[in-house]
């Protein structure tokens, strides 16, 4: 394998605006394509390819391996125009964009040979093993287990394993000829994301494939350090998190539109009134746009001060550093009402599965199941630290 030091600097990186351009353009194309894409469990080649050469998967990758180093609100506003064409494709280019500043996080050998054979890679993690054994050994671990939920995992050159076994919850990285994957993806929701499983069959993961999850808390990895960016300062939830809500209310803008589309014309059953003469649904419309509304105000101003503590090296208070998880916890609960009062107003023909209303209903009823989006632990934690209380011991 090629064990170049860097990749090349792209000779003209977008502006956040271009990105963001690029990302509206392809939402008729995402939603001609989402019917597809759930059918197949998984995202069309042709969207990937897509993704690719618009370098979305690039966002936050370091300028040295080739990437444009644009900021967590650049990756936040791509990913929520993407999942108003199409949830599944929203998710995954959300998991192309994260995975990559996840690897950047690595020891510096890591990299290389991460992006040795070019700066056009993509990668896939997974956290939740139903078995699993991560043994130390010389220079290194031996890995066995099966993992589940790898999203994207069809595309994926490398795989990051978030929790190896029940007792290392330090990240290791693999590539794809140590991996084989099971198809058992048959959900009610994000149906092409294709997140299937993982099997690892005592592989080896060298020392310098281990990122210490101590380093990830603290906001103080090898990666990070070599490679400057003020965002790596932070602990790597606190930004990473922030990408399935970004997903949720661009699924939720879709939903809200295709709603708003559907009931042009449409005569109530019995009355035969029109649907848009409709006080309530003029009001309930008004109402779900106002909370989007507020989902991404509530976003924008979170990702705007996580910046902004990046670059001052953390922040003001505790306080604040758990402000992160409540608002991306919050947004995700707005994005839920919001589906069920869209639901509601869509009558009962959406709920027909080849409804794109029933289809943005789905994917957001399975988004907001995700494990970092729990609302009760989030307001829990900052609960506590606001009454200086220790963190809460979780099993």
């Amino acid at each position: 394998m090629n064990t170049r030091t860097a990749v090349q600097t792209p000779t003209a990186i977008p502006t956040a605006q271009a990105l963001i351009a690029r990302a509206e353009a392809m939402v008729p194309a995402l939603r001609e394509r989402a019917a597809a894409t759930e059918s197949n469990r998984r995202l069309p080649d042709e969207s990937v390819a897509e993704f690719r050469d618009a370098g979305f998967h690039k966002i936050l990758q370091p300028k040295r391996y080739g990437g444009f180093e644009l900021g967590i609100g650049t990756a936040a506003e791509c990913i929520r125009a993407l999942a108003t064409g199409c949830g599944s494709s929203g998710w995954i280019a959300n998991l192309f964009i994260i995975h990559n500043y996840q690897v950047s996080l690595f020891e510096e050998a890591a990299q290389q040979e991460y992006w040795a054979d070019g700066d056009d890679q993509i990668c896939s993690t997974v956290s939740f093993a139903t078995k699993s054994e991560a043994t130390k050994v010389d220079g290194g671990y031996r890995l066995s287990g099966r993992w589940k939920f790898s999203s994207g995992c069809d595309f994926a050159s490398w795989f990051i394993i978030l929790k190896p076994s029940a007792t290392v919850f330090d990240w290791m990285l693999i590539p794809r000829s140590d991996v084989s994957i099971e198809d058992d993806w048959f959900v009610s929701g994000l149906c092409g994301t294709g997140s299937k499983d993982l099997i690892l069959d005592n592989v080896f993961v060298p020392q310098h494939r281990v990122l210490p999850i101590m380093d990830l808390a603290t906001g103080n990895t090898p990666g990070g350090r070599a490679n400057g960016m003020p965002l790596a300062r932070l602990p790597f939830t606190w930004p990473a998190v922030w990408g399935i809500p970004a997903a949720l209310i661009g699924m939720a803008n879709g939903m809200a539109e295709a709603v708003r589309q559907t009931l042009i014309g449409k005569k109530a059953l019995f009355t035969g009134e029109l649907q848009v003469e409709r006080v309530a649904n003029q009001i309930g419309l008004t109402s779900v746009l106002t909370d989007i509304h507020a989902a991404e105000l509530i976003m924008r101003h979170r990702l705007a001060e996580l910046e902004k503590w990046g670059e001052a090296g953390g922040p003001p208070s505790a306080v604040d550093g758990l402000a992160s998880q409540r608002d991306a916890a919050y947004v995700a609960r707005i994005a839920g009402r919001v589906a069920a009062q869209l639901g509601l107003m869509a009558g009962a023909t959406s709920t027909y599965l080849t409804n794109p209303i029933q289809r943005f209903q789905r994917d957001i009823n399975v988004g907001v199941t995700h494990v970092s989006l729990v609302w009760e632990e989030a307001a829990e934690n900052y609960g506590r630290a606001l009454w200086e209380l220790p963190p809460k011991a979780r099993g």
